[in-house]
């Protein structure tokens, strides 16, 4: 895990400006950044509608400051980095929803899953990247089944629905305008709500009236809704197109209270809604509803985050045997050769190497506990200044056979 790193920003620690030019950037150059970035050897870009990280393993020789200059969108936040066992620990965060907007969403998980093997398409994983992200998700399900962080179905929508459902009328009218995970949800949870009549809006009918008829609703095309809306008093956007929602559209909307802007770019621009008196519940208003539900969980979240430390202890330790593989093999066959070399012709084959297994035990022991405590590095330092590792045995030989 030495030269693993995660950076980038997310709503929560960087704000909306910064979210969306890091996201722009990665979506617009993800093929440059995953097979022309000379600082990095692997790399997996996480983008969702709140958050925009790369995990990446370092090249040889190359610093995390080098690999973020390289990566980031140009004048934009630096952002936030974390480097070997700390870029780890933030991915199974992540994975586990504890890094969300809304702690505990179900569409993380899914979302971490999709783009690992999104990247894995690309030919951009690795050993490193791969045993991180089976890690992040393995103890992200575990922490889902332990821990009540939220229902199921839970969505950044969620956070917004109670405030949103207090603007409306006992009888009103809503359109969700996306038809994609997060339209979706809230699609589901608004068709619930008595006395609700709701449209399903999206750019392909099919997929609108696909969900409209799972939740007792109207389809319509985006360019038709856009055209020509019914009267709305609730309106629910989940579409990556910036300021999709226009002055024009809301000049013959004079009945709509009160909107809710999941989308990344932005797509209702926040002063147009404040010119019309249309409520608004965009991330920023979100951000402050997560930190108080955040505030709420205090408990929950402390199990999760000691779940994951327990279960990085062990995957760590998994790591560094998998690392010191080689090593171990290696050392092992230093001890079989010198055995045969001082007693070989008085012992069976088998007899050195069950010897040779028997004295490399303590030794590897040692290897296995020093590197999970102090990483691989500390192992091989160990290696070489005992003249163990396989470069120091192969110089100590060239020195023997040219005297």
């Amino acid at each position: 895990m030495d030269r693993l790193a995660l950076i980038g920003v997310s709503q929560r620690r960087g704000g909306l400006e910064a979210l969306e030019a890091w996201t722009a950037w990665v979506q617009n150059h993800a093929h440059t950044l995953a097979l022309g970035a000379s600082s990095v050897s692997e790399l997996v870009p996480i983008t969702t509608c709140n958050r925009c990280d790369l995990v990446v393993v370092l090249s040889e020789g190359k610093t995390l400051d080098q690999a973020r200059a390289e990566l980031m969108p140009p004048g934009s936040t630096r952002g936030y980095a974390y480097a070997s066992e700390a870029a780890l620990e933030q991915l199974c965060r992540v994975a586990s929803s504890l890094d969300s907007l809304n702690p505990g969403e179900d569409q993380i998980m899914n979302q971490v899953r999709q783009a690992f093997e999104d990247a894995r398409q690309a030919g951009s994983v690795g050993p490193t990247t791969s045993f991180a992200f089976n890690t992040a998700l393995r103890i992200a399900k575990r922490v889902r089944r332990e821990v009540p962080l939220a229902p199921a179905n839970t969505s950044l929508f969620s956070l917004a629905r109670a405030e949103f459902e207090s603007h409306l009328p006992a009888r009103a009218i809503v359109a969700v305008v996306g038809a994609g995970e997060m339209g979706s949800l809230a699609a589901r949870g608004l068709a619930s709500r008595p006395g609700t009549e709701l449209f399903i809006v999206n750019r392909s009918l099919d997929k609108a009236q696909s969900l409209a008829r799972e939740v007792g609703a109207v389809a319509v095309g985006l360019e038709a809704f856009l055209q020509q809306a019914p009267p709305l008093h609730g309106l629910v956007t989940a579409t990556p197109v910036e300021h999709l929602i226009t002055g024009a559209f809301l000049d013959r909307q004079p009945s709509l209270k009160v909107i809710t802007d999941l989308g990344l770019p932005r797509n209702v621009e926040p002063a147009l809604a404040k010119r019309h008196r249309v409520t608004l519940i965009d991330q920023e208003r979100m951000h402050v509803l997560g930190e108080h539900r955040r505030e709420s969980l205090r408990a929950n979240l402390a199990r999760a985050e000691a779940i994951i430390a327990e279960e990085l202890e062990i995957a760590l330790g998994d790591w560094a045997e998998r690392m010191l593989g080689p090593a171990i093999t290696h050392l092992r066959e230093v001890y079989r050769s010198t055995i045969e070399r001082a007693v070989g012709e008085l012992l069976s084959p088998e007899d050195v190497n069950r010897l040779a297994h028997r004295f490399a035990h303590l030794p590897v022991k040692g290897l296995r506990g020093l590197a999970r405590e102090r990483g691989i590095e500390a192992a091989k330092i160990f290696l070489d200044e005992a003249g163990l590792s396989e470069a120091s045995t192969q110089a100590a030989e060239e020195k023997v056979v040219h005297g």
